[in-house]
């Protein structure tokens, strides 16, 4: 990759989150309540309400794209942080989502995750019907011999937010020219950030995704106020990337 030249625009990709089963986003907790919450799920500590953090989003989305091109430091940390390289300088994931890599001459990180919040008609909605935001899914330990709870290991309670619920999200995206190119490298990389949220789709956001957790779907989508559902649902994630890397 050539010198970088100039920021050329900032693309804008707003959308929905839908829960398609509870969501658990979790956060920790620094005193132990009896009968409390064993796991309660992260907060807007002004409003109360569950929030979708930008940095669990942007890593789950990172995360599968690294897998999904086959991008896998040996230590396990993630590709390009603190790893000795070399590293193509145009690198998808890099450039997308930024790398600590001594050397790394490709340009700032070019996608920006907000916090989601609740969407407030369906706030609105719950609490009409005098309902909770969120619901409580108490989960045991099975004894496979006994078929009973697994003595001394009691039943833990997490705090999901239910299927239904929707999360308005942001995404901006940088674009950058680069030696010359007006932005075209930046533009098709972006095909990566959606190929990355179809990942999402078929995979869990959150904790206990593989116990039915975390299901979610991409709504509403749009890019500078333009729709993008069908340009979206075009990606597959089902082929593999690792050629394409």
């Amino acid at each position: 990759m050539g010198a970088i030249e100039s920021l050329v625009r900032m693309k804008s990709l707003r959308g929905t989150i839908r829960c398609l089963s509870g969501l658990h986003i979790g956060t920790g907790r620094d005193n132990a309540e009896i009968g409390g919450m064993d796991l309660p799920v992260i907060r807007n500590p002004v409003t109360s309400e569950p929030i979708i953090p930008g940095s669990s989003l942007k890593g789950k989305l990172r995360s599968l794209l690294e897998w999904h091109f086959g991008k896998l430091e040996p230590d396990g940390r993630p590709w390009g942080w603190g790893g000795a390289g070399p590293y193509d300088q145009g690198d998808p994931i890099l450039c997308i989502f930024g790398t600590t890599a001594k050397g790394w001459q490709g340009g700032p990180t070019r996608l920006l995750v907000r916090d989601a919040w609740l969407d407030p008609a369906w706030v609105a909605q719950v609490t009409a019907r005098g309902l909770p935001l969120t619901e409580e899914k108490t989960e045991v330990v099975i004894d496979r011999i006994k078929g009973k709870a697994l003595d001394g290991v009691g039943p833990h309670t997490s705090e999901r937010v239910p299927a239904g619920a929707g999360f308005f999200f942001e995404m901006n995206y940088r674009v950058f020219s680069v030696d010359g190119d007006g932005g075209a490298g930046d533009e098709a990389r972006f095909e990566t950030v959606l190929l990355g949220m179809r990942l999402l789709e078929l995979d869990a956001l959150g904790g206990s995704g593989s116990r039915g957790y975390g299901r979610v779907a991409f709504e509403s989508l749009s890019l500078d106020g333009e729709d993008l559902q069908a340009r979206f649902a075009a990606h597959d994630p089902t082929v593999s990337g690792v050629r394409a890397a």
